[in-house]
């Protein structure tokens, strides 16, 4: 019997920011499915075939946040979604292979520590900054507890994006404005686009009840 809702996380973050919002899934009656993907991305390349083969699991609609976009056709594919959700994501390119962005590739280099390896995001926004984003102590240990630094040349792999995936089922949930070019994409290519500008990224994490609601 397939889950109900495949949740997943982004590659720069562990399950634990999706935690709020598969709890309230279940609240409502659904099942859902929450993989730890991680280990996919400890080495960079060949990471979207083991993402792919780490998240697949049977699934009615699958859900991806923030960097996890670039991944959700194929992953979608694969478990036989009919629903496809992006949720303040990255929109892949239409077809071919998505390539990392100039803005996030211009930012890493300085994110690069002395072993290679991009610096956990869970501390890019100075001491106290990720206190502010998640306010519960709970969640924000557990989201710190899944820290973890990506391989610097992360970014440099294209994500392929498959021939056919169920994009009659696609939909996209805006949180915030840092996502107002994706859900302009999304808009651009028919999708249904709910939400809007007026919140904040983590709201997945901190309004978990609001987010399903955008769920449709």
């Amino acid at each position: 019997m397939a889950t109900d809702w495949l949740l997943v996380h982004p590659p720069l973050l562990g399950p634990a920011v999706l935690g709020p919002l598969a709890a309230e899934l279940q609240r409502r009656g659904a099942t859902v499915a929450v993989p730890d993907l991680r280990p996919a991305v400890v080495e960079a390349q060949g990471w979207p075939e083991r993402w792919v083969a780490a998240a697949a699991a049977p699934a009615d609609a699958v859900l991806g946040f923030s960097g996890a976009g670039v991944t959700l056709p194929t992953v979608a594919a694969e478990v036989g979604a009919r629903r496809v959700v992006w949720v303040d994501a990255l929109v892949p390119a239409p077809s071919g292979e998505t390539v990392a962005d100039a803005d996030i590739r211009s930012r890493i280099p300085a994110l690069i520590e002395a072993d290679g390896r991009i610096t956990d995001w869970t501390t890019w926004w100075g001491p106290g900054g990720l206190d502010e984003l998640i306010p519960d102590a709970g969640l924000r240990a557990a989201i710190r507890a899944e820290g973890h630094r990506l391989p610097g040349n992360f970014y440099d792999i294209a994500v392929p994006v498959p021939d056919a995936w169920p994009e009659d089922g696609a939909r996209y949930v805006q949180l915030s404005a840092a996502y107002d070019d994706g859900a302009a994409e999304a808009r651009a290519r028919g999708w249904p686009v709910v939400g809007g500008p007026d919140g904040a990224h983590l709201d997945i994490a901190t309004e978990p009840r609001r987010v399903a609601d955008l769920l449709g």
